[in-house]
């Protein structure tokens, strides 16, 4: 047995369309503990490439892991946010562009462009958005958990340069 195939099941999942190719990142609090933030999170949050062939590939991939969609796949299509779910929960984001007052827009396409790979001992890739990207992310909604976020990733920013 590989040591990847040890991983938590949502991970394995990660592994699955990452290798399959589906266009994503890995954004909220998942993406601020691969930074090195010092908090911890059960939710999975992703922010897709909403093409119709990008979105196909992920629910195959979903399906294999019995993860199901909450919503019927019509009506997926016409939101920018579902819910993939069985024991674990993946909030997926397919909006081309988000937007609001404190940050313009931000369009998947860009970060997509400057995303990092990040990469693990057991050979685990994971897309995330750059750091600045992400912090921009975090100002869309400006919650007292994304405001924490945003000072452990300009602290970490810091340490890095």
């Amino acid at each position: 047995m590989k040591a990847s195939e040890n991983l938590p099941e949502p991970l394995l999942f990660i592994k699955a369309i990452h290798e399959a190719g589906v266009k994503y990142l890995l954004i909220g609090r998942q993406a601020v503990i691969a930074y090195g933030g010092p908090i911890q999170t059960m939710d999975y949050d992703i922010y897709i490439d909403g093409s119709e062939e990008n979105t196909n590939k992920l629910l195959d991939i979903a399906l294999d892991f019995g993860l199901t969609p909450n919503l019927p796949k019509e009506e997926l299509r016409k939101t920018f946010k579902f819910k993939l779910e069985n024991e674990i929960v993946v909030d997926v984001f397919r909006a081309r562009t988000l937007s609001s007052p404190k940050t313009g827009k931000i369009e998947f396409s860009k970060l997509y462009e400057n995303k990092v790979i990040a990469k693990d001992r057991s050979g685990l890739s994971i897309n995330l958005p750059s750091i600045d990207d992400l912090i921009l992310l975090k100002k869309l909604r400006s919650s007292p958990k994304d405001t924490l976020d945003i000072r452990y990733l300009e602290k970490i920013k810091q340490q890095s340069l």
